[in-house]
């Protein structure tokens, strides 16, 4: 199985391109990157491809997410910029649909947030920009499955996320979970699929 994966510098990509390289069942990763990730990662399944700028695939790129069954995009930002946010995913979508063998499905999971907002004009008490950014972001990737057939989307909505096994204190506070739980997940997704499209 073969999977491209956005994100694998940030903390949760980290996991998860920890998770996919661990996983049997994938045999070529292809991590699209700004810069190539550390030695430790080295791996004969892991492609690193690098990337200057999100918005342009060129064909020496494109040839390279041939043949994938699945991505798993963990790219985002902490000031909800909307060219990370909306133009890298939509501008990848575009490439995605040059190379899709349209005789398999796909699977498209990406990592969104517990407290986004799909509608706009919601009045919201905090973190009001970042949330309608990112539910504006999932609501157009979720589209995007339903607008191509042979393409499952799915969105992973974890609240708080923690570094090793998470913190049982803050836990109590806000649904949290572990960075490695959630990338098992994220892993999972993308291999199994799951029963509904947004998670």
């Amino acid at each position: 199985m073969k999977v491209i994966l956005f994100g694998s510098t940030g903390f949760i990509g980290k996991a998860v391109l920890d998770q996919c390289l661990k996983n049997y069942t994938i045999t070529s990763l292809i991590a699209l990157s700004r810069r190539d990730l550390p030695e430790e990662t080295a791996n004969p399944k892991l492609t690193v491809v690098i990337i200057k700028d999100f918005k342009l695939y060129p064909e020496s790129v494109l040839e390279q997410l041939k043949g994938a069954n699945a991505c798993i995009w963990s790219m985002g930002t902490y000031n909800w910029d909307p060219v990370v946010e909306l133009e890298y995913p939509e501008a990848f979508q575009e490439a995605l649909l040059k190379v899709l063998d349209v005789k398999n499905t796909f699977t498209y999971v990406y990592l969104g947030g517990a407290f986004t907002e799909s509608d706009q004009e919601k009045n919201l008490w905090f973190y009001s920009k970042g949330r309608r950014m990112r539910g504006l972001a999932q609501s157009k990737f979720l589209e995007y499955g339903k607008q191509n057939q042979n393409v499952k989307t799915y969105v992973v909505r974890p609240g708080g996320v923690l570094g090793g096994d998470g913190s049982a204190l803050l836990g109590c506070l806000l649904p949290t979970v572990s960075v490695r739980s959630l990338a098992a997940v994220m892993a999972d997704l993308a291999i199994n699929g799951g029963s509904e499209q947004m998670q």
